[in-house]
């Protein structure tokens, strides 16, 4: 494998249908002030989404009395408290009297990650809202597409890489209407009325490790693969099901020792941990 693989920045974060996600930047030289930031994202049973609520924090550990932040949300509001803010433009500036903010907005810009489901029943494809009562063979394909690339420099060159997000989704499925559950990429843990199945995927990871077609092809020989996808399937019975959520992170990539995998034997070492790590969150 390459050494020389495109290194990336992490960003921390989540999301689902209802989706999460997370970054902390500081906001100032004072790293007694900083900002954590959560994204919520209700999302249409094809993945599509359909409001995204933003939720700020304003760590204000310096307890001064003025705080400076950027923000391009609508409809901006204080969700835990009565300090006011005055804006210019992106800029706020919140009067804490020394106390912590929480405010809350939304805003419709592109997600840096997104999800598509797509739904077949007896090896056809159906829309989400066909399948309500239906019998059959039920098939769902969950793709996750990496859409956040940063420009980092790579042995003094400039070079585009993907933001890396480890993606699970779950799903509850009731023993009455799921038997025969499977998945490919992913677990299906039963507790005797119910299957809860995880599926994951790393989309982008694959290009950001320089993964050329020859260590591609050693990797699945031994077994290792870097799966963007995951597709599961049932037998289904009077077809109902409830909403999945589908998680993002990279704090898990945070732990994998990126600077160690030097060949293919290193690379499913690390991925065998962060599996665990992520089944364990799951857990």
């Amino acid at each position: 494998m390459n050494r020389n693989r495109k290194k990336v920045v992490a960003a921390s974060v989540a999301v689902g249908m209802t989706m999460v996600m997370g970054v902390s930047p500081v906001l100032a030289a004072n790293t007694d002030i900083s900002k954590e930031e959560t994204v919520y994202v209700n999302a249409a049973a094809d993945g599509t989404p359909e409001d995204i609520t933003v939720s700020d924090w304003l760590k204000n550990s310096a307890s001064a009395g003025d705080l400076s932040d950027e923000s391009d949300l609508k409809d901006i509001k204080n969700v835990k408290g009565d300090e006011t803010f005055t804006e210019n433009g992106d800029q706020l500036t919140w009067n804490t009297a020394g106390e912590d903010i929480y405010y809350q907005g939304t805003t419709d810009k592109e997600l840096p990650v997104s999800v598509k489901l797509t739904y077949f029943l007896d090896g056809k494809e159906v829309k989400p809202d066909e399948l309500k009562g239906k019998s059959g063979h039920l098939k769902i394909q969950v793709q996750y597409t990496n859409n956040e690339k940063k420009t980092v420099t790579v042995d003094g060159k400039e070079e585009e890489v993907y933001t890396p997000f480890v993606m699970m989704t779950g799903m509850i499925l009731p023993n009455e209407t799921f038997s025969n559950v499977t998945i490919d990429n992913g677990k299906v843990i039963s507790d005797g009325s119910r299957n809860i199945v995880v599926g994951f995927g790393m989309p982008g990871l694959k290009d950001s490790l320089d993964m050329d077609e020859e260590t591609t092809k050693e990797a699945e020989d031994k077994g290792v693969t870097i799966p963007e996808n995951f597709e599961m399937e049932a037998d289904v019975t009077d077809f109902t099901m409830s909403s999945t959520f589908t998680v993002a992170l990279t704090d898990l990539l945070d732990d994998m020792d990126m600077d160690n995998i030097i060949d293919v034997d290193s690379l499913k070492d690390s991925l065998n941990e962060l599996e665990d790590a992520a089944l364990e969150l799951v857990s």
